[in-house]
């Protein structure tokens, strides 16, 4: 009842603003922060459909009897709307994934996810500025999730669930040079089996994550941005254990650099840290760490790399905190006006940290490695037809289940309107 209530609040929310737009003056649209890949274009939609094979369907060792492969069909119809006025942008980006299991025995054949983002952004006027977006997330036996694009960790989810992350941001530019952001992020996420303290299951994993936060930014010159940060974190779960445990708070403190070298190369990087106190009155201390570099070499070519390095909630039961590492590569390529190659490289590392009272004394602290590796191209037939083929690999390696490699293919036609 109590996510209900919260999915009732959401709803509300998101239909007030939509009302308050649509009996707004429609005033000529001039302002749009996220254009769509046709910029005269409001909308676009379209679908894709493709065929593939999976080596190891339920993430098993390579040794495991039970390993099994099996040839899919997936269905991917995606949505994308944008809604611009005179000082207001609305815009909903949907997709939706069907994925059939040809050879899947028990349960469902199939599995689905729906991502959905909504992005709300109004300016009161040239200094002050508001920000909303929210990301939600519903996965019904996921094979394997990444929350947010561009990457900052990869799941092997453990059953159905959702996933719902708003974020409000408010900008004060207080000078030409002198910008200030207050802003709030909340996260939720409710899986639907249930587990019991003797046998824990997903469900007592159900929480709620607050990140308050202030942030101050310096215009050094026109191309480097100075900032400072300070963010408090509440992680409040629906079972938080004995003595409360797995609940914690938290304080992170961390400097802000970005610098365009030239209108193809730019970088940024966070450096800090932070501090965690936990329910049962246990304290977690960590090094904050993130950076980018993006390099557009070439009109049609682009790289970028990434990391970061952070104190996380971790999923894994009989473990609250985990100190990860996450890396990406991208590289996308226009090799002919029809051909577009992609490459990515992800990898996580974590060390699981703070066992919960129901682990062994003197139980070590274990890690878990998360590979991926994806490898496509498309090709535009026409201007509404293209063909996609698409590569991936997986490796996992670490607590629940131990390690596993998957491998998995496909191929097919996207329509698009």
């Amino acid at each position: 009842m109590k996510s209900l209530n919260q999915s009732n609040q959401r709803n509300l929310l998101w239909s007030l603003i939509v009302l308050g737009l649509l009996i707004s003056n429609l005033a000529q649209a001039v302002y749009e922060p996220s254009q769509l890949s046709d910029p005269s274009r409001r909308w676009s939609v379209d679908v894709g459909i493709s065929g593939g094979y999976d080596d190891n369907i339920y993430s098993h060792p390579a040794n495991d009897p039970d390993k099994k492969s099996s040839a899919s069909t997936t269905l991917n119809p995606r949505l994308f709307v944008n809604l611009p006025l005179d000082q207001t942008f609305l815009g909903l980006r949907y997709s939706y994934d069907w994925i059939y299991y040809w050879d899947r025995i028990g349960g469902e054949k199939f599995d689905q996810n729906h991502n959905a983002d909504l992005i709300f952004s109004h300016r009161f006027n040239p200094r002050l500025q508001l920000d909303l977006t929210d990301n939600f997330r519903r996965g019904i036996s996921p094979a394997l999730t990444e929350i947010a694009p561009g990457v900052n960790r990869i799941l092997q989810e453990q059953g159905n669930y959702f996933f719902n992350n708003l974020t409000a941001t408010l900008t004060y530019n207080l000078t030409r040079v002198w910008t200030l952001s207050i802003y709030n992020s909340w996260e939720y996420w409710s899986y639907d089996n249930e587990g019991t303290v003797a046998n824990p299951g997903p469900a007592t994993q159900d929480r709620n994550i607050y990140s308050p936060g202030v942030g101050l930014n310096y215009l050094l010159s026109p191309a480097t941005t100075l900032g400072v940060n300070l963010r408090l974190g509440i992680v409040d779960y629906d079972d938080p254990g004995p003595n409360n445990e797995k609940n914690s708070t938290s304080e992170t403190a961390f400097l802000f650099l970005s610098h365009l070298f030239n209108p193809q190369i730019s970088a940024q990087i966070s450096a800090g840290g932070s501090v965690t106190e936990m329910g049962d009155n246990h304290s977690s201390s960590s090094p904050y760490a993130s950076g980018s570099f993006t390099y557009r070499y070439a009109p049609n070519g682009t790289v970028s790399i990434g990391g970061s390095y952070f104190l996380y909630t971790t999923d894994q039961n009989g473990y609250r905190t985990s100190d990860t590492l996450a890396s990406y590569l991208q590289f996308s390529h226009a090799i002919t006006p029809k051909l577009t190659g992609r490459l990515g490289v992800t990898f996580i590392h974590s060390e699981l940290n703070d066992p919960e009272s129901g682990m062994p004394v003197g139980t070590p602290n274990p890690s878990e490695d998360s590979w991926r590796f994806n490898l496509g191209a498309s090709y535009g037939f026409t201007r509404w037809l293209f063909g996609e083929a698409n590569y991936e690999f997986t490796h996992g390696s670490g607590m629940g289940g131990g390690s596993y490699d998957r491998n998995r293919f496909w191929a097919g036609v996207r329509l698009t309107y």
